[in-house]
């Protein structure tokens, strides 16, 4: 039996793949999607893996906030090998009139322990540009340092208290991805000028970093553990090579998640296309099916001869859409390479393209065999007749068994082989419900349509009748096109609500100043200078000015700190120091959910307010205690309240608010907030600071903003181009129904020309007909995007709603004026054929 299915399949193979374009367009452009998605990240992923020594700068990094190390942890440190230290810190700089918060890393004389940096217009060493010369100490500046002053290479700036001259650009770091001082100006420095300008008092903010290239590589694996057995909880934070890209390889799993459900989406919108042209195909082997059938050939065998021949088919669209994803990561680091600072490891890795390849056979197997079932279990009778579909048999449970474990298998293998299973899960399951719940409406448009039909007449009718009648587009055109279309609207609406906040809402209502490590000694002469200078300080919805610690969170309930117990989401309040305000009164945008809010005199033990949702994370609940450190110190906090915070408004907006009357003799230093409409004002106010208070950090949110906006804008572009994949398909199944549908109309169009219709009248019934239907589609899909994206807008960005109504107007035309250029293309091709041939090939 094999033997006789492998010579019908390969001599009907031998004709050619006249009607298969559609078909392995559709399989292609998902498997090109998911293997270009697993070949990129694979490549940055073995890129980071490969040069995450280099990154870290060193075999073993150790950090301190608010304090350098002791000279214990010193010599400890160098007897694991060679020692480097390098602090970060924020200092005001002024140029002329010019005056801006600027990020200062201070590097000893031997660094960097690895690599070397990248410098241009001056000097070519790291040394020769940090050197004490005449008085000044010399720095490596940013190039948005240089463009923000307006300075050269060879001009004077002052850092803080220090005069500077800048004796290089900074183009790289040698321990850095991505261009430096990205978000705003940066300086590289001696670390001799900031012990000179007594910078590192208790209380300032600073963090020291000390890299180690260690005497005895083989000892990494044990180092973290031989330091907390050395210094305890107290000592300083370990990171080893794996962790200074921990954050960008789980990024990169993400992305690699969230592209291969694109790719599987591309499948499943495409699904239709397959069963179309499976369909087509099909229809056209009638006779041979008959024929053979009538000779006595096994159903078996028929299966066995189609599959053969649809399978080979799918492993070709495959190997197009395999070769295309290989070479992906080339052509991206040919055309695009340098503005992607990620390091990459350019070369063909299987794996990816394997379950790529599988993913997409899986997706044939599924859609293309209940035609296939169809065709070989329709008695030999009715394949004579060339039945409609509607009088065909129903397929058979060995087919629909197949290809429903072949749609098991495909979700299984794409959750299993993720790296964020849950995240991959849902997109599956969101994809997998819309195309149901599309299919599904896309028979109850067919059934409306044809009782709609019974109370028209004239081209109203034929066009309901058409889309309810056995070859409606209904179910064609709305599955696939729906769902691209609902993606496409989802990914717009999420994109332009965020947008929106972050140029809009947030503009509006976050502070345009902040201010830093403001003198808790001198803190009446900050309120007056602001109060001079037009800031009503007596307005809350103006000005706020609050004490601040920087504690880190080290005992839950207790129980030491596990980071494994607290939610993923919510690890960000434990990753370091946090800034850690304490306040009196109740501030006005503290919405309290749970607990109350102390007396604005109170006096007692500690009291932490936090938020909601980042108590939830770690577990706490009003009553339970958190420990945390503060200069070293262990205290002990009871939660006496949880609250809802707007992280876009103006306020006291922090994961934790401590109570008074504990932390006052820390002498903290303040920070503020001030809103300000008048970017004139922010300069003199800045201007005046630098005269009396020159130590104040002062942070412009207005760049910042800018920043963000233009970040988010590149991101969104690269989301619409990933999202298009999934329209592109519905697509190339609008061209699969344009061509199913020129043939099967011929001889209506035919009868029509016959009885007195005019080329215009059949044109505008087509027109019609696919308009309306791609009206219905891009109705439901709309819908379905809007309503999958309302949930993420509000629950997971916590942002506020807006119709997007203009990206969803845009897509929405483009589909509809699509689906009736599509009717019009199938009207002229019917009528391209004379009548009197049509009718007598009948």
């Amino acid at each position: 039996m094999n033997r006789v299915a492998f010579r019908i399949a390969s001599r009907e193979l031998a004709g050619g793949l006249k009607g298969f374009w559609v078909y392995l367009a559709c399989i292609a452009l998902g498997v090109f999607a998911i293997a270009a998605a697993g070949s990129v990240t694979t490549g940055f992923s073995k890129g980071l893996a490969a040069e995450s020594r280099i990154l870290l700068g060193a075999d073993a990094q150790f950090r301190a906030n608010q304090r350098r190390a002791s000279p214990d942890e010193i010599e400890w440190m160098q007897a694991q090998g060679r020692l480097s230290e390098d602090l970060q810190l924020d200092v005001m700089g002024s140029a002329g009139d010019v005056r801006k918060q600027v990020d200062v890393r201070a590097v000893d004389n031997i660094h960097p322990l690895i690599g070397a940096p990248e410098l241009s217009g001056g000097a070519t060493t790291l040394t020769d540009a940090l050197a004490f010369v005449d008085g000044r100490w010399g720095i490596a500046a940013t190039p948005s340092l240089l463009e923000e002053f307006k300075l050269s290479v060879g001009d004077d700036v002052m850092l803080g208290q220090i005069p500077a001259t800048i004796r290089a650009q900074l183009d790289k770091e040698a321990d850095g991805i991505g261009t430096p001082g990205t978000f705003g100006p940066g300086a590289t420095i001696s670390l001799k000028a900031i012990e000179a300008s007594g910078r590192l008092e208790t209380g300032q903010l600073f963090r020291a970093f000390y890299r180690v290239v260690l005497n005895d590589p083989s000892a990494s694996d044990g180092l973290e553990d031989a330091a907390e057995a050395a210094w305890g909880e107290n000592g300083l934070r370990y990171r080893g090579p794996e962790d200074a890209v921990d954050g960008l390889q789980q990024l990169l799993g993400t992305l690699n998640a969230f592209l291969s459900v694109i790719g599987i989406a591309a499948l499943i919108a495409g699904g239709v296309g397959i069963v179309q042209a499976s369909t087509a195909f099909l229809e056209t082997r009638i006779p041979s099916i008959a024929a053979f059938k009538a000779l006595g050939a096994e159903s078996g065998t028929l299966r066995a001869a189609y599959l053969i021949q649809l399978g080979a088919l799918a492993m070709l669209g495959a190997l197009a859409g395999v070769i295309l994803g290989a070479a992906t990561p080339f052509l991206i680091a040919l055309f695009v390479g340098d503005r992607i600072p990620l390091p990459t490891i350019l070369q063909i890795y299987p794996l990816p393209l394997m379950q790529a390849a599988l993913l997409g056979l899986l997706s044939a197997a599924m859609f293309a065999l209940p035609p296939l079932g169809r065709a070989r279990a329709t008695r030999p009778a009715a394949l004579f007749r060339n039945l409609g579909e509607d009088r065909r048999e129903k397929t058979p449970w060995t087919e629909r068994i197949l290809a429903g474990l072949a749609a098991i298998i495909l979700m299984l293998l794409a959750i299993l082989s993720s790296e964020e299973r849950g995240l991959t899960f849902g997109l599956i399951a969101g994809a997998v419900i819309g195309w149901s719940v599309l299919f599904g409406l896309a028979y109850l448009v067919r059934y409306s349509a044809r009782l709609a039909a019974r109370g028209r007449t004239g081209f109203a009718r034929l066009t309901l009748s058409n889309l309810g009648g056995p070859g409606s587009l209904a179910p064609t055109i709305m599955p696939a096109l729906g769902l691209g279309l609902g993606l496409l609207v989802f990914v717009a609406s999420v994109q332009t609500n965020i947008l929106r906040q972050v140029d809009e809402t947030a503009r509006a209502n976050l502070p345009s100043l902040f201010f830093n490590e403001i003198p808790n000694q001198r803190i009446e002469e900050f309120d007056a200078l602001l109060a001079t200078h037009g800031v009503d300080i007596t307005d809350p919805d103006k000005f706020r000015r609050v004490p601040r610690i920087q504690g880190r969170v080290i005992a839950l309930k207790g129980e030491p700190l596990v980071r494994e117990n607290v939610a993923r989401s919510e690890r960000w309040v434990i990753n370091g120091e946090m800034a850690m305000p304490y306040v009196g009164p109740k501030p006005p945008e503290a919405e309290l959910v749970e607990g109350e809010w102390w007396p604005a005199d109170y006096s007692g033990p500690l009291l932490i307010s936090i938020e909601a949702d980042a108590a939830r994370g770690l577990g706490l609940g009003v009553g339970d205690t958190m420990g945390i450190r503060v200069f070293g110190r262990e205290l002990t906090a009871t939660v006496a309240s949880l609250r809802n915070v707007d992280w876009g408004g103006f306020g006291v907006n922090t994961a934790f608010i401590l109570s008074p009357g504990t932390l006052e003799a820390a002498n903290p230093v303040h920070f503020a907030i001030v809103q300000t409409r008048d970017p004139g004002k922010e300069e003199v106010i800045i201007k005046a600071l630098g005269e009396t208070l020159p130590n104040v950090i002062v942070f412009q949110t207005r760049d910042s903003f800018a920043a963000a906006v233009r970040l988010l804008g590149n991101i969104s572009i690269a989301v619409n181009a990933a999202a298009s994949i999934v329209m592109l398909a519905g697509l190339l199944v609008l061209v699969g129904a344009f061509a199913a549908m020129a043939r099967k109309r011929r001889i209506e169009a035919a009868l029509l020309k016959t009885f007195g219709a005019t080329r215009g009248e059949v044109l505008r019934l087509y027109a019609m007909e696919f308009a309306f239907a791609g009206t219905v589609a891009t109705f439901i899909g709309s819908l379905m995007g809007v309503g999958a994206a309302w949930p993420v807008v509000t629950q997971v960005f916590e942002a506020e709603w807006s119709m997007p109504w203009a990206p969803m107007l845009v897509v929405s035309g483009f589909a509809i004026a699509a689906a009736a250029l599509g009717g019009l293309i199938v009207g002229l091709s019917t009528l391209s054929h004379p009548p009197a041939r049509v009718l007598r090939s009948v």
